[in-house]
C-alpha cells in the first residue's frame, strides 16, 4: 500500500487538472453529463476489445468511449456537453495504458478548426504553459501502420488524416482526408478529436464494415446501434467532437513516465 504522503500527493494532481477541466468547460457555457458505463453496442472499431459482461444472459460491454451516448444527447436537442468517466479497453498495458482509465470528452457546434483552437486552448490552460502547438499533417508527421508519428517535436497535432482512417468523422468537401487530429505529449497520445460525421447512411455503411472486418480478425460482432443512427440524423448542424485522457494529461504536465505511478489502486 502507498504512504500516506504519496496518496495525498497523487490526489492532489489529480484534482488540480480535474478542477481545471471543470473551469474550463463551465466558463465556455457547457453542460456535464453523466453517460452509461454497461451498453449493448460498444464502440465498433477494430482495433479496440471492449470487456464484456453477460446480464441476464445477454451480451453487453462496457463502454470504450462514452461517445455514442454523447451523441444520443445532442440529438435529444443539447448543444454544449462535456463529461468524465472510466472507460475500459481490454489488452492495454504498458507505462501509458491499463484497461481502466479516465477519459474527457465533449461535443459541441463548430467545426474543425474550431475544435483544433479549442483543445489547444484547454491543454495550455490546464497545463499553465502558454506556448503554442506545432500542427503537422498526417503526411509530414510520418504516422506508421500502428499509427505512432516520427518527429522530433515534443508537443504537437497531427491533423488531415487519411479518409479510410475516419470511422466516426467527417471528410473534407473534397474528399481527401478526414478532418480528423490527434494531439501528442511526450510521446503520449492525448486525444483523438474531429468533426463528426451526421450521415446515418454513410454511418451504418462505415459500421457495416467495420462489422466484417471485426468478424476477419476473430472479434466479437456487436450489434449496430439503431437509436446512435437516428440521433445523429437529427442534429441539424456541424459537430466537432474530442476524447482526451485524462490520465495522460495529468503524467504531461507532472512528468511522470508510468501510469501506475498516478493512481492510488
Amino acid at each position: 500500500m502507498l504512504s500516506l504522503d504519496d496518496i495525498k500527493r497523487r490526489l492532489a494532481m489529480w484534482q488540480d487538472v480535474e478542477n481545471k477541466i471543470h473551469a474550463f468547460f463551465q466558463a465556455r457555457g457547457f453542460v456535464q453529463v453523466r453517460t452509461p458505463l454497461l451498453v449493448a453496442a460498444p464502440g465498433m472499431e477494430p482495433n479496440l476489445d471492449p470487456l464484456e459482461v453477460f446480464v441476464n444472459g445477454e451480451r453487453h460491454a462496457l463502454i470504450t468511449s462514452p461517445e455514442y451516448a454523447m451523441k444520443k444527447l445532442l440529438g435529444a436537442g443539447l448543444e454544449r456537453i462535456y463529461t468524465f468517466t472510466p472507460v475500459f479497453r481490454n489488452h492495454e498495458s504498458g507505462r501509458h495504458n491499463r484497461p481502466e482509465f479516465t477519459m474527457l470528452e465533449w461535443y459541441a457546434s463548430g467545426g474543425y478548426e474550431d475544435l483544433m483552437d479549442e483543445t489547444q486552448a484547454l491543454l495550455q490552460f490546464v497545463l499553465e504553459d502558454r506556448s503554442p502547438w506545432l500542427h503537422l499533417s498526417y503526411a509530414d508527421a510520418r504516422v506508421d501502420a500502428l499509427g505512432n508519428p516520427h518527429t522530433d517535436a515534443r508537443r504537437f497535432f497531427v491533423t488531415q488524416y487519411p479518409p479510410q482512417q475516419a470511422s466516426l468523422a467527417r471528410l473534407c468537401d473534397d474528399g481527401s482526408y478526414a478532418e480528423r487530429f490527434e494531439a501528442f505529449g511526450d510521446g503520449m497520445e492525448l486525444c483523438n478529436g474531429f468533426c463528426e460525421l451526421l450521415d446515418p447512411v454513410e454511418q451504418r455503411r462505415r459500421f457495416a464494415y467495420e462489422q466484417e472486418e471485426r468478424r476477419a480478425l476473430g472479434k466479437t460482432d456487436f450489434p449496430i446501434d439503431e437509436e446512435l443512427l437516428a440521433a445523429i440524423g437529427r442534429i441539424p448542424h456541424s459537430v466537432y467532437g474530442n476524447a482526451l485522457g485524462v490520465d495522460r494529461l495529468i503524467m504531461l504536465k507532472y512528468a511522470i513516465g508510468d501510469i501506475r505511478d498516478i493512481y492510488l489502486f
